[in-house]
């Protein structure tokens, strides 16, 4: 045989026995036993609502007891599927080290807005828009809407978003704009400092009501919102740390360029763009 043909046959050797190798590999880490369950719960910036502990007694009762499997018997695909049953559950990711560990990562959603529908039903909606109907008792330290409003079971279908908002009607207009003023709310330290509560009335439009003070904000809807959280977060920054809150009952920021601020009593104190300027003031 020629020095070619004897490297060739050298090579295929070489190739056939990293399969075997490879092949026994697998099949020896397949029958590993499961040594130990990892779950680790990635909250962000919200409060605890998705606990591990009950996440591991979910999936005991569902898969049984993973200590008593080999890997090779561990569906993870299964598994991160039947987490994502879970409305609280965000993303969920399972995976197993060739000594036997298996990890389970979960990403909790992170609620922005806790709303009291018509109904007497009470529902999150999450940073990403999703409406979650609230089934247990544990709560997060959110803004709260009530008032008009209502969810039916197409909200739920799909995520909420801010495009286009002035063309939508009825009830999902409202939560568009409720999504809206908690995403700017909870984007914004200040504003988030300050406002506890968002207020919708049966004619529409919508009321802010602060965690300190005995007054309340009105605001508009659609296109003009942004315009004026911003002429809000100015105000907390310049006019309201100068004069203080406690002399006004109302703030109404619906009109163009200027705040209205109604003092205790009645009158009227208007403060106009040079006070609060339509940029954001850092």
């Amino acid at each position: 045989m020629s020095k070619k043909g004897k490297r060739i046959l050298l090579s295929l050797f070489v190739v056939i026995l990293l399969i075997v190798l490879i092949v026994c590999s697998n099949i020896y880490a397949g029958k590993i036993n499961v040594s130990k369950v990892n779950i680790k719960v990635s909250y962000g910036m919200s409060d605890t609502i998705v606990l591990a502990n009950n996440i591991n007694e979910s999936l005991k009762n569902e898969f049984g007891d993973f200590l008593q499997k080999q890997r090779k018997d561990i569906d993870q695909k299964k598994i991160e599927s039947f987490l994502m049953q879970n409305p609280y559950i965000e993303q969920a990711q399972v995976y197993q080290t060739l000594k036997g560990v298996l990890n389970i990562d979960i990403k909790q959603r992170e609620p922005i807005v806790r709303i009291y529908t018509l109904r007497n039903k009470e529902y999150y909606i999450d940073k990403f828009g999703k409406i979650i109907l609230i089934d247990n008792n544990q709560l997060t330290d959110v803004v709260v809407a009530s008032g008009n409003i209502d969810v039916n079971s197409s909200n739920l279908e799909k995520n909420l978003d801010t495009i286009d908002i002035e063309n939508k009607k009825g009830f999902d207009k409202t939560l568009s704009n409720i999504y809206y003023i908690a995403l700017q709310l909870a984007s914004d330290s200040i504003l988030n400092y300050q406002i506890d509560q968002i207020y919708v009335p049966a004619k529409g439009n919508y009321e802010l009501i602060p965690k300190i003070g005995n007054y309340i904000i009105r605001i508009g809807e659609n296109k003009d919102l942004e315009e004026e959280l911003i002429k809000l977060r100015n105000l907390y920054k310049e006019a309201f740390s100068r004069n203080g809150w406690d002399n006004y009952s109302m703030v109404d920021l619906r009109f163009r360029h200027q705040v209205v601020c109604t003092k205790k009593g009645g009158v009227d104190a208007t403060i106009d763009s040079a006070q609060t300027t339509t940029k954001k003031v850092n």
